[in-house]
């Protein structure tokens, strides 16, 4: 026969013959409405030939021998250098069609075209060679011929990949002993349970299923080797493990209990009515097919739900646990949610999906949870994502339940993570903002073993600075990193932000351009974010609602600081506001902007526009890799990981503080400095980020000191605050509202001035070095006006420890003095260096 190519095989030489000179410059001709004919003849009367490219071939054959079809391998590459694997199948037939210049064709021999269906197991002749021999069945015919290879006294036989058990015939399993050994994924466990009803159905004798253990990796099948913690590298071992498993597996038993009336087929969910008279009910169309995975519920019982998968018309995978309390509302919104996510339903039978969804059960069970980020099972800690993708040992113990079908969109994966490394995370390398919100980018999962706070980085500065820049790069770690996906905007109220701040719980919340903020807002949505915590809400009858909770670290920009945007609102930013959003100049002093270092790019602006156009195309990669490393730690030497994290958060603190005496602000703040760095730090020993040791904790660095420089100190935020406040009323006031004496012991009053609206006195004091004002401030005005909006008291010792204010010879904050036309009174005296700035 000829060499088999992409293009159908033939025996006709001038179906590929050159195209005459009239052909090429004629336009096509317009096919007629010829419907293409295809007879598979079967058994075929030929073998069938390896063709050129495919790496593996597989021929199916009855029970006699003879070839009834093939399926060929090939491996390639796609336009981002993935991995791909593309199976074909080839069948002996009749085959008719028009090509585009209206010329039939009728050929007969090997073609890429299926047979009729229903299609035949793999291994027919080897069953009928041994009618008493145990089946082994599993999926793909790579595994079925390494089973033959491990257990010989099995006929292992197979009806292909994940998606076949609908259309093969499994007949030939009538009155057999069948053990299924599924692969290790979810498309495993779909497909295990499809067999399982099959072979049921097909009145095999008895069903059993592996019981795969949870050490097993993912993906894993008895094609591939066991893993080093399973067995020794001796085969005998491993051989010894699989058989154990094999001759242990336990009676398989049906997964999904349907309701009266309903049955799945390829076409689709139907309902069929009972019978009223003689007249016989038409079954009633509900939804394309879909596959019911297992009854959800949380770890108290409450919550239960229905966990179901489909392909949507362009062959993707959906999962969605559907909430049953759904199924008690309007009957539209769950059939909305899975037209949104490509599964067809009827309009008119959405009362039969909502019955179906209510009534339906499953032997399988597992947990259902309603927030991302960190979960812990009997198995271990598991990792879920936003988009129900789950990571850990007890994976498929969990699943995501939301009242959303397509939640979790911004999660999606494109590209390679090597096309992420060069492409994005290589241009950081020397530039301290760029490698930080990288390190920031993979903190969030942190926070739970390391049982930190969530916390916020603003990074502030002009217009076209790379603000932005930075957030798309750090966005592209978990997902597309723009505004369409990762990048979301300050612009939205209290309530929009917590449900997002949910929805992103141990992974990254990006807030971009605070300036589009309600500024009488930002405040309350810093807090929130920084506190874990939603607002607590009442239910319909008054009950506490439960209230949302997350742990995130939150990464925002803008032109002005949360300080200035509170501001236009006429409100003042406290301290703990400041400490929860950190400021971070964008400007990194090199004339660059948010740059210090082009890495071969001819301008900042061109390494703007390649980093932002890079994480459109690679992202999502990188927050796999890194979270399989991380949970797989986790899970084997949790303490362990938690003393590494936290020496080199410690290391950090050491490093940056200068001796004398520090803030609790700000050993907070550095912390979280710290565990960015250590973030940084493990995600390159995971090999996630293409750095050299030091890089992510030498950007933090530069960091931390440039927001402690801009911050004025290591004093507290409202120690500062006072210093500022009061110097700020003395230079407005200075000598409009402060009475001068006539002599430094305040005895006399100069009579050549008048004062209204008097704040206090002020005189010259004798010093060494020549003299000093002071100013007495009266107690009143203390409190009412110079120390307006914050803690009087405390201001005063703020003042005092730094060398502002003098006690009296007893100590106390106020001193007694004699003033004119008072008499003695207490005042509080504040030395004239305070105008001098220094407030070390």
């Amino acid at each position: 026969m000829n060499t088999l190519s992409h293009e159908p095989c033939t025996q006709t030489p001038d179906l590929f013959a050159p195209l005459t000179e009239a052909e090429k410059t004629s336009a096509p001709v317009k096919v007629s409405a010829f419907k293409e004919e295809w007879e598979p003849v079967v058994p075929a009367p030929s073998e069938p030939e390896m063709p050129s490219g495919a790496q593996a071939m597989w021929v199916y054959r009855n029970a006699e021998g003879r070839p009834l079809f093939a399926r060929f391998r090939y491996d390639g590459t796609n336009q981002s250098g993935a991995a791909t694997k593309e199976v074909r199948p080839l069948t002996y037939g009749r085959r008719v069609w028009m090509d585009k210049h209206n010329r039939q064709h009728d050929v007969t021999g090997w073609h890429w075209k299926q047979p009729a269906k229903p299609l035949p197991l793999y291994g027919l002749d080897r069953l009928a060679a041994h009618p008493d021999a145990p089946v082994l069945l599993v999926e793909g015919e790579k595994a079925a011929d390494a089973g033959a290879l491990l257990f010989p006294d099995y006929i292992a036989v197979t009806s292909g990949g994940s998606t076949s058990a609908t259309s093969a015939d499994w007949s030939p399993l009538s009155g057999r002993d069948v053990t299924i050994w599924p692969d290790n994924d979810e498309p495993g466990e779909k497909y295990a349970q499809a067999a399982i009803e099959a072979a049921r159905n097909a009145r095999a004798r008895s069903v059993r299923a592996v019981k795969l253990p949870d050490a097993l990796p993912a993906a894993w099948d008895v094609a591939d080797p066991l893993p080093e913690s399973m067995a020794s590298e001796a085969d005998a071992d491993a051989a010894d493990t699989l058989r154990t498993l094999l001759d242990t597996a336990p009676q398989a038993e049906a997964n999904v209990k349907m309701p009266p009336g309903y049955r799945m087929t390829p076409r689709g969910l139907y309902f069929t009515p009972d019978a009223t008279g003689d007249t016989l009910p038409m079954p009633i169309w509900v939804s394309a097919p879909f596959e019911v995975m297992a009854e959800t519920r949380d770890e108290g019982g409450i919550g239960w739900g229905v966990l179901i998968s489909w392909l949507d018309q362009d062959r993707r995978y959906h999962q969605w646990a559907i909430p049953k309390k759904m199924a008690h509302g309007e009957g539209k919104e769950i059939a909305g949610e899975l037209e949104d996510a490509g599964l067809n339903c009827s309009i008119s039978a959405t009362r039969h999906l909502r019955q179906f969804i209510a009534s339906v059960h499953t032997k399988n069970r597992l947990r259902c949870v309603t927030t991302g980020g960190w979960h812990k099972t009997e198995q271990g800690p598991v990792f879920v994502l936003p988009n129900g993708t789950t990571l850990g040992i007890g994976r498929r113990a969990v699943a995501f339940q939301t009242t959303r079908a397509a939640s979790g969109a911004e999660y999606a994966t494109a590209g390679t993570l090597e096309d992420w490394k060069r492409e994005i995370a290589a241009y950081a390398v020397g530039n301290s903002r760029l490698v930080f919100a990288l390190s920031v980018a993979f903190c969030g999962p942190l926070l739970d073993i390391m049982g930190e706070q969530s916390g916020g980085f603003h990074i502030v500065g002009k217009s076209q600075s790379g603000k932005s820049t930075s957030l798309y790069a750090a966005g592209s770690v978990w997902g597309k990193g723009d505004r369409d996906g990762q990048v979301r905007s300050w612009r939205g109220t209290t309530n929009g932000t917590e449900g997002i701040a949910s929805e992103t719980s141990d992974t990254l919340l990006i807030l971009d351009e605070m300036g589009q903020a309600d500024s009488r807002e930002v405040g309350d949505i810093t807090y929130m974010l920084a506190n874990n915590t939603g607002k607590q809400r009442a239910g319909r009858n008054g009950e506490a609602r439960t209230r949302k909770t997350w742990r995130s670290l939150f990464l925002s920009t803008g032109e002005v600081t949360l300080a200035t945007k509170m501001g236009e609102a006429g409100r003042r930013a406290m301290a703990g506001q400041e400490v929860r959003l950190v400021n971070i100049p964008a400007d990194a002093g090199a004339g660059m902007g948010l740059f210090e270092s082009l890495n071969g790019m001819p301008s900042a602006g061109d390494l703007a526009d390649h980093i932002r156009n890079a994480a459109r195309t690679s992202y999502g990669t990188a927050s796999h890799a890194y979270l399989e490393a991380l949970v797989k730690d986790r899970a084997e030497d949790e303490a362990g990981l938690s003393a590494g994290i936290k020496g080199m958060v410690g290391r950090f603190e050491t490093d940056c503080l200068p001796g004398g005496p520090v803030d609790g602000q700000v050993r907070s703040v550095v912390r979280r400095f710290g565990l960015v760095a250590a973030a940084g730090e493990v995600a390159t020993a995971y090999g996630v980020l293409p750095w050299a040791h030091g890089e992510a904790t030498g950007a933090a660095k530069v960091c931390f000191h440039a927001w402690l420089e801009e911050r004025g100190g290591t004093q507290a935020a409202e120690d500062r605050e006072a210093i500022e406040q009061v110097r700020a009323f003395i230079e407005e006031h200075g000598e409009s509202r402060f009475t001068l004496l006539g002599d430094p012991d305040g005895e006399g009053e100069n009579p050549h001035t008048r004062t209204n609206y008097r704040a206090g006195f002020r005189r010259l004091a004798e010093t060494p070095d020549g003299g000093r004002w002071e100013y007495l401030i009266l107690p009143e005005t203390w409190r009412k006006e110079v120390c307006k909006g914050m803690d009087a008291k405390r201001a005063a010792q703020a003042l005092r420890a730094s060398g502002y204010l003098l006690p009296d010879q007893s100590g106390k904050m106020s001193q007694s003095v004699r003033l004119p036309n008072i008499g003695k009174a207490r005042v509080y005296v504040v030395s004239s260096t305070i105008m001098g700035g220094d407030n070390a």
